[in-house]
């Protein structure tokens, strides 16, 4: 959790419009804290595939959480192998914001609420539906009952140049 609160400060100091080529002391200390906590996360997603194996039900690919953390890591290893190169890095480094989010499998009435949420999102898409055919409805009745009335009210004319 230390590493994960760790993280998340140093994604919040860094300033990237500001030392474009990396070149002051307080961008070239981030850049070491951050290898340092990929470092730190690499190590563990390998030392759980060791512990737990890679694939089949009860291992570790086999949670979705852990899947979530394989992603964030590969991400991290595609910017690194790709950092020499003359590579537009900017979408993949957009995935390390996604790193706090580790935090929600630590920490377990997080988790029963991320997936209560996550479980009520088609739901959400019904409501949201309702919402596009009333609004749908009262556009068609709002046009009906002014009928062009207001069309040509919210402009100067011909003789108002002079204003």
């Amino acid at each position: 959790m230390l590493v994960i609160l760790l993280n998340c400060v140093t994604l919040g100091m860094y300033q990237p419009c500001e030392d474009m080529k990396c070149e002051s002391e307080r961008c070239i200390i981030l850049q070491v804290l951050d290898d340092c906590i990929f470092a730190f996360f690499a190590i563990e997603m390998f030392i759980k595939m060791v512990a737990l194996g890679i694939w089949g039900p009860k291992c570790y690919l086999g949670d979705t959480w852990n899947r979530l953390d394989f992603f964030i890591v590969m991400a991290g290893m595609i910017e690194y192998s790709l950092d020499d190169h003359n590579a537009s890095l900017s979408a993949i480094r957009t995935v390390r914001v996604l790193r706090p989010l580790r935090a929600i499998n630590r920490v377990p009435s997080m988790r029963i609420l991320v997936t209560l949420l996550l479980d009520t999102l088609p739901m959400l898409g019904n409501v949201l539906l309702l919402c596009f055919f009333v609004f749908f409805i009262f556009g068609i009745v709002g046009v009906q009952l002014w009928n062009g009335l207001l069309r040509n009210r919210c402009f100067l004319g011909v003789d108002a140049k002079d204003v």
